[in-house]
Formats: C-alpha cells, structure tokens, sequence
C-alpha cells in the first residue's frame, strides 16, 4: 500500500536511512564466515534493533487509529490497516494498539519502552498489569529490561490476581471465556481456549491423572524405551481420552483396559464421581482469615497462577485440596483438606438436587457442590448446609455477593430463593431492620455503661 510522507519532522528520512544501511547489511552477511562470539554479538545488537522497531509501532499505533487515515484506504479498522502493513494476525496488531492507548497512563513503562528495555511479549504483559494498577507501576517495572519473560509474566498475574478488583476481573475471563479451533496449513486439528484458574486448574488436574496411567500402560505394553512418547503427546492423548471416553489408541471405551480402568467415562454414572480436582494451593494464612492478599503475601494454585483468595477458599467446598500455608515466604503448615464431601452425603445430595438449586434455573450437567454457608465462617458439612449449582449461579454467589437461602422445610418443598448482594448499608445484621431503627436514627433504648447512675 502505497503512502504519501510529508516528512515534517525528518523521522521519514532517518528511518529510510537507517533501513538502507540494514538492507545492505542483510544482502552482504553470510552466517558461515561468522564466528561464533561474532554471531552472538550481532544476534543481540538485531533483538535491540527488534526491540526499538516494536517500541516505534506502538508508539505510533494510537495515532494511526485518533487520526482516521485507515478510513481513506477502505480498512475496517486502524488494527486491520496495520495488521496488513506488517503482515501480522489481526490480533497482534490489536495488541499493539492497545498497548499504545495503555501507554499514555504509564509514563514509566514508556520510558522503559523508549530505552529499548521491553520486548513485544513484556511490554503487553507489564500494560495489562499496569493499567489495572497504576500505582503499582514502579513495582512491575523493577529489573525488567533484565528479568526473563517468565519471571515478569509471574510478577504481573500476581498483581491482577490480587487487589480490590480480582473478583471483577475473573468474571470478565469467564464470561470472556471460549474455545476455538482450525485446521493448520498442514492439516492438523489445533485448538485453543480460554477460562477462569480455578476451572484450569481442575481440568490440569484431570488431564494429569489420566496421564499418568496412560505412562503406566505404555511401559507396561512397551519392550523398550525406544518409542517412549513425548509428555506433549502424553498430555495430549489424556485429553482425547477425558473428552471422547474412548482409548486414545485403541478407540475402545475407557474401562476395558487394566492400566486405565480407574479412568471415568463422562456421564457414565448418575452419582457425581467425586471431587473436582486433586490442586495444591499455596497460601499465607492471615490472607485466608482476612479474605485478601496484602503486598509480599501469596494466594497461588500450583502450576496455574496467583488466584483471588476468594477462589482457594471456594475450592475448598468440592476438591482434595492440599494447602500450603505460608508466613513471609515460608511454609509453615501443610493440609490435606481431603474429601470434604463423603461419598453417601455426594449421594444424597445428587438424589436431592438433580438440576441447580436457583429457582428458574435447570441446569442439570456440570454441576458444582456449594457451602450454603461457607465453610469459612462456620458452614457444616452436612445435607442441610448443601446444594448443587451450576457454574454461572455458583460465580455469581462466591464472587458476586448473591445470596442463597434455602426457607422450605422439606426437601421436597425447598423454597430457594437466590438474591442479589443487598445495597451498601442494608446488609444483614445491621440491625437498620429491626423495629425503631432506621438509618441515622440513634437506638431508643441505648445501653447504660456501668459509670452511668
């Protein structure tokens, strides 16, 4: 695509320059007369030259997008114009105008940008982070230009994972969530998805224990080692197999095989097969009693990531969960909370509640069991204190504020009812309900202290 620079500023013509210097460059290198010492060398002065060459994109992206010039060459979008001058998906280039808008609330990401300290993949990572928190900036920010991709990554999913907002921003990824698939120019079936971390972290957890036994079948079955399969390809027959319920070799039906009979077939019984999920949760424990996470405290699930609080104590309700209790870094404790719901109360739960609890609802498949009153505050494990949501409803509760409350006598008149959180001021044991009381009023009868005659 054809453009017309006026080059006020003289950019244009520097980057022609310098573009000229790298294209003759690039037609007079040649790798094999490179010694080794030499290629590094020039290796990392081409990673900061990509560096920089991001950095200018995505300053430049949210002018291309306020200034309208996409709409004189017919695209849909500033991202679908710039996506086509780079040769880059849709999506990337939205990134980068995103990154760019995120920039003008970050002036020291931007100037870290400017100093060619950020690659693509950080840059996205510390904005996203950024954006949320302002104020934590500074803190991100810190050894970036140094640290691994990794160890940022890490830095800023604790940062969204924890804060006044985590809640707000896990029911954005679950209702953002989503599976997709394609076929690859080689003809391959890929797929890739979306979800909330506790929702990984039980599927991680059931992929893991199919797994396993799949290693176990193969050695069993295998005169050598010479075949050994991947973990790649292992992780992947696991899933075949938990999804279908077939063999992912044999295509026969899970179950008729000794190495992996253990393994359920989905909707293969009417009794709900247990726990969610086998998770390690690393937590520090005044963070459990308070609710939240403070700065230095952690609330992660192993291999998954930092989580809001709210969520480990939610997983406590229906999976084995092993936590590791931490004060300033190091373990103190370990628990095993086990099976929170025995096998006959799982049963008589599911007889009770065959579809989700929440009057109108209906969902009867992928159902969750729930604390009526949470554990953490008391809540028994017993029949009366149960039920069954689906996930929607059983979100909306643990993150949302809504209340459940169960005002039947029998099981089979319950009376659900499901409300939202009560205004601010109104909620219960106030004391504003009860009689002679009203907001700002002071009590009628107020108690006497002993100093009063």
């Amino acid at each position: 695509m054809a453009s017309v620079v006026t080059d006020e500023t003289g950019l244009g013509t520097r980057l022609a320059s310098l573009r000229a210097s790298l294209s003759q460059i690039l037609q007079e290198v040649d790798p094999a007369r490179i010694t080794g010492p030499d290629a590094l060398s020039l290796y990392e002065s081409a990673a900061a030259m990509a560096r920089d060459s991001e950095a200018f994109k995505t300053l430049l992206a949210p002018r291309l997008d306020t200034s309208g010039i996409w709409k004189d060459s017919g695209h849909r979008s500033a991202e679908a114009m710039m996506a086509e001058l780079s040769g880059e998906s849709a999506g990337q280039a939205k990134t980068t105008l995103l990154n760019g808008i995120r920039l003008a609330q970050l002036p020291g990401t931007e100037a870290a940008l400017r100093a060619g300290e950020l690659s693509a993949p950080k840059l996205t990572e510390l904005t996203s982070a950024g954006i949320l928190a302002p104020e934590r900036e500074q803190e991100l920010l810190k050894g970036a230009g140094e640290a691994s991709l990794k160890v940022i990554k890490d830095r800023c999913q604790r940062s969204r994972a924890t804060g006044p907002d985590a809640a707000t921003r896990m029911k954005k990824i679950y209702d953002d969530r989503y599976f997709s698939s394609w076929i690859d120019p080689e003809g391959g079936f890929c797929y890739k998805g979306r979800d909330t971390p506790e929702r990984g972290a039980q599927l991680l957890s059931k992929v893991e224990i199919v797994a396993e036994r799949l290693r176990k079948e193969h050695k069993a079955t295998s005169d050598d080692h010479t075949d050994d399969l991947s973990e790649r390809a292992v992780r992947a027959d696991a899933f075949f197999a938990l999804v279908t319920g077939v063999h992912p070799d044999s295509g026969a039906p899970l179950g008729t095989n000794a190495a992996i009979e253990e393994i359920p077939l989905p909707g293969s019984s009417l009794i709900d097969p247990g726990p969610k999920a086998d998770v390690v949760v690393r937590v520090d424990l005044d963070a459990l009693l308070r609710g939240y996470t403070e700065e230095g405290e952690c609330c992660e699930i192993d291999r998954v990531g930092p989580i809001p609080v709210q969520m480990a104590r939610d997983l406590a309700s229906d999976s084995f969960l092993r936590v590791l209790f931490h004060q300033a870094g190091d373990i103190k404790a370990i628990s095993h909370m086990g099976r929170t719901i025995n096998q006959k109360l799982r049963t008589a739960l599911v007889d009770r509640d065959p579809a989700c609890v929440v009057p109108g609802c209906g969902i009867s498949y992928g159902l969750e069991i729930d604390h009526v009153i949470p554990v953490t505050t008391g809540g028994p494990t017993e029949l009366n204190n149960l039920c069954r949501l689906c996930h929607h409803h059983h979100f909306l509760k643990t993150f949302e504020g809504w209340q459940l409350k169960r005002h039947g006598p029998t099981d089979a008149d319950p009376n659900w009812t499901f409300t939202p959180m009560p205004p601010f001021g109104q909620e219960p044991d106030l004391g504003l309900d009860l009689p002679g009381r009203t907001m700002g009023m002071a009590d009628p009868d107020p108690p006497r202290s002993s100093a009063t005659p």
